[in-house]
């Protein structure tokens, strides 16, 4: 039988949640002033800044994937949940055993290393609580931040494909394809960053500190 997924997951820094209507607000501020960092990559981005009202239909469609077990998008914020830092997706359609994940960092918290925390937490469960096989990150070719996250965790990049269709309707683009495998996984830093992750009734899922 396949494990919960997680709704609330904690590092030392930051938490992870899955969306949600009353988190509307905080996306709207942090989507708004990230806005020029967030279009070259973004097709999304375009349509901002938009009302609040907005932001709560987007968060509404999101907890619904999220709740029957397709794309699970999490809402990054701050330790006590002031401010939202960003997204973390993690997407299907990587195929059979995997997933693909996806992520941006607001612009005040860019360099901070808040992106290599998030996504360490989401690999940790990915391969020691729904045991993956194989995690792959595709990155727009140009997007040298979003690619050196995936450099720092290990990821091997595979190569670069080309034109591919973009998820958000945008035209076709390069990427490169990024890598990692589950025997990869125990040398990789994500493995070394502390989780606690909750499911839905607010049970422990998953605790993990530092080895």
């Amino acid at each position: 039988m396949a494990r919960p997924p997680a709704y609330l997951i904690r590092t030392e820094r930051l938490v992870l949640r899955c969306p949600s209507p009353e988190l509307a607000s905080l996306r709207q501020a942090a989507v708004e002033a990230s806005r020029e960092a967030l279009l070259p990559w973004f097709t999304w981005a375009k349509e901002e800044p938009r009302p609040v009202d907005e932001h709560v239909q987007v968060l509404r469609r999101l907890r619904g994937r999220f709740d029957l077990d397709e794309d699970r998008i999490h809402s990054v914020l701050d330790a006590d949940e002031r401010e939202l830092l960003g997204e973390l997706a993690l997407f299907k359609r990587a195929g059979e055993g995997a997933r693909e994940l996806g992520y941006w960092v607001g612009t005040r918290h860019a360099g901070k290393g808040v992106a290599s925390e998030m996504v360490s937490a989401l690999i940790r469960l990915c391969f020691e609580v729904d045991g993956l096989k194989r995690l792959d990150i595709q990155v727009a070719v140009g997007n040298e931040p979003s690619a050196a996250v995936a450099r720092k965790l290990g990821f091997t990049l595979e190569g670069t494909l080309r034109e591919r269709p973009r998820s958000d309707g945008g035209p076709p683009e390069d990427t490169w394809l990024f890598t990692l495998l589950a025997s990869e996984y125990p040398s990789s830093p994500a493995a070394r960053v502390p989780v606690k992750a909750y499911d839905i009734t607010g049970a422990l899922l998953f605790e993990s500190g530092r080895p």
